[in-house]
């Protein structure tokens, strides 16, 4: 065993006819490109693609033949990314993300859902100075043209291990998940179209082997799924890993961590969940076939390596970053001053904390304070619009950073006083714009149905506390809607699963639902819900968004309506928390509330709430736990 990283790995054996090849992979960096929270103004050592570049190094010293790819989410989710967006950084410049990843000597790369979200001009503007291929299967121009290259054929020489040099030609092909076209719609409609990812990807299988290709590897911007995925699935990397010719996937989008071995019937694949925590790997033993057929590749090895979290000793010096890649790290030092700079402009003031720490229990002020602002910013909008004219107003609010796939340290929690633009991208983390909708009462329910399978299903009579939240749901589909007043009776099997995939479409959590002046919500009643882009198109698997009627769209983004109401504040904001949401009574059943550690500088929230200490000890993935009765 040796240790890369964080992470100890088999040594593995290569007999002399054999080659041993290994895929190293990036995915959902989504702009971390340094150890350093923007948000909280704070070192963040487990993440950055900077922190795994020893992680790199090592995996690639410790092999003879190695190759070294990124999955996509690679140019959005950090204020970093913004201010090259926005143009704050000098026009024309090279996105710091593709100068660290031309540095390290990427050798392919795909593109994500996200890397659309800033528009194609500046989708094109960054991927034009990258030193490596870019390959993407499934996204075609209006006249039927690629967008970029499908695939890329890597020629490499290889050792083998009696020393022996081998040309091989690896074929790469990349794909994301078509729901592009609906979540990336401002930006690519009438441009771009998305084919079915499985459809896609067999098409270039075919095409790189009748062009000799030795290997194909499969960059997948798409989660595990399952082998009954339909047609035009948004995770479908196990089926990607069944088709005849793919020797190796990498998957991503969905944050997980995840290795899959392979077998004689499917290959292997690896998910390094998000933000550079992980480097995943891939090791292959290639032997040629008695018949001259090629090269059959073995997975021997298929493991996450993890960034090694550094804690400082008193009076020790902070370990160096980037060590013999010093022109790498004199280039990106500007764009991170220049960001904390811009991240600090200050906005206003907070009377109280915006936290979404206990956000998924019970209302709290930062969703409150969001949908305050969709609701000022769509105010004189929908005024000019008299055909809409006596409609119920709500707006909805997700708590995007509270915990989930993102861990335990992923919470908002910005304390009362001063408010700066970081806090802003803090409370609103992607650039959606906004959007309302007109929706009908059973839209609402379904949208709220959608919402609620974010909660484990209590039974009511078990002696021993269940854990109430299932961690694998993402928070930012966790939409409490204001103006609205209903109660979640968690003892009911959920609709959905955490993905959206549909259980059992009779099921039903939500109860009394009701507008905030106490009318009930009937099927047919008519309503305004301010939401943003991506909810607007059924991202998340919200179908009954999707199929509301659009009546504004792409009316700035949700961040910056943040950021003014913030700034045009009259005097210090204190959020009026309207009580939206509450648990059907069970009761009196004792369930376990995990949230982060932060949650323990919050004894008055905690007290309010009726949450009391749970036992520390129990495996909880360093979330915090607490009883709570429902």
């Amino acid at each position: 065993m040796t240790l890369i990283g964080a992470t100890r790995v088999a040594q593995i054996t290569v007999g002399p006819d054999q080659v041993h090849l290994r895929l190293l992979a990036t995915s959902d960096l989504h702009a971390h490109l340094l150890p350093y929270d923007y948000f909280t103004a704070s070192r963040a050592s487990g993440v950055g693609l900077a922190r795994l570049v020893d992680v790199i190094d090592a995996a690639r010293g410790s092999a003879p033949n190695a190759l070294l790819f990124d999955n996509g989410d690679t140019l959005q989710g950090t204020p970093l990314a913004d201010i090259i967006h926005s143009e704050i950084l000098p026009k024309g410049g090279r996105n710091p993300m593709i100068v660290a990843m031309n540095a390290l000597e990427f050798d392919a790369g795909t593109l994500g859902n996200h890397d659309f979200d800033f528009g194609l001009e500046y989708l094109e503007r960054s991927l034009a100075r990258a030193d490596f291929p870019i390959t993407l299967a499934n996204a075609h121009r209006a006249d039927g043209t690629q967008f970029l290259p499908p695939n890329t054929m890597l020629k490499r020489q290889v050792q083998d291990g009696s020393g022996k040099t081998h040309d091989l030609k690896i074929g790469v092909v990349g794909v994301v998940p078509p729901q592009v076209s609906a979540w990336s719609r401002l930006h690519v409609e009438g441009i771009l179209t998305f084919s079915d990812i499985i459809a896609s990807t067999a098409d270039q299988v075919t095409t790189l082997r009748a062009q000799g290709a030795d290997l194909i590897v499969v960059l997948a911007h798409s989660g595990l799924g399952d082998a009954s995925a339909p047609a035009g699935a948004e995770n479908v990397a196990r089926q990607i890993a069944a088709l005849n010719g793919v020797d190796a996937v990498v998957a991503g989008h969905t944050h997980n961590l995840a290795t899959c071995d392979g077998t004689d019937l499917s290959a292997p694949i690896v998910q390094p969940a998000a933000f550079g925590t992980h480097l995943g790997m891939i090791d292959l033993l290639l032997s040629e076939s008695e018949n001259d057929t090629g090269w059959h590749a073995a997975p021997v090895q298929v493991v996450n390596l993890a960034t090694p979290v550094t804690q400082r000793r008193s009076g020790m010096p902070r370990p160096r970053l980037l060590n013999g890649y010093a022109q790498l790290r004199r280039e990106i030092a500007s764009a991170h001053r220049t960001t904390r700079t811009c991240v600090e402009r200050p906005l206003g003031h907070s009377t109280i904390p915006l936290q979404t720490l206990f956000s998924t229990l019970a209302p709290c002020a930062a969703t409150q304070l969001v949908a305050d602002a969709q609701r000022a910013a769509a105010a004189p909008l929908l005024a000019a619009r008299p055909d809409l004219a006596g409609l119920p107003i709500l707006s909805a609010a997700a708590p995007f950073r509270a915990g989930g796939r993102s861990g335990p340290e992923n919470y908002t929690d910005i304390p009362a006083g001063a408010l700066k633009l970081r806090h802003a991208a803090d409370l609103y983390i992607y650039p959606n714009a906004m959007c309302a909708l007109r929706i009908d009462g059973a839209g609402l329910l379904q949208w709220l149905e959608r919402c609620a399978s974010m909660y484990r299903q209590i039974d009511r009579g078990a002696q021993t506390p269940q854990k109430l939240i299932d961690h694998s749901f993402a928070p930012y589909n966790f939409d409490r809607i204001t103006g609205l007043s209903y109660r979640i009776d968690v003892s009911q099997p959920p609709r959905t699963d955490v993905e959206g995939g549909r259980i059992d479409p009779t099921a039903s959590r939500i109860r009394d639902l009701r507008f905030a002046d106490g009318r009930p919500v009937w099927p047919d009643d008519q309503a305004l819900v301010i939401t943003n882009s991506y909810r607007a198109a059924g991202g998340g698997h919200f179908a009954s968004a999707a199929a509301a009627e659009t009546v504004l769209a792409g009316n700035g983004s949700v961040r910056d309506a943040v950021a003014h109401f913030m700034a045009e504040a009259e005097g210090p904001l204190d959020p009026v928390i309207e009580p939206t949401f509450a648990f059907e009574p069970l009761g009196g059943t004792q369930v376990i509330f995990e949230t982060g550690p932060g949650a323990l500088a919050h004894p008055c929230r905690m007290a309010k709430l009726n949450l009391r200490p749970a036992d520390p000890d129990a495996p909880n993935g360093g979330f915090v736990p607490f009883f709570f009765e429902i």
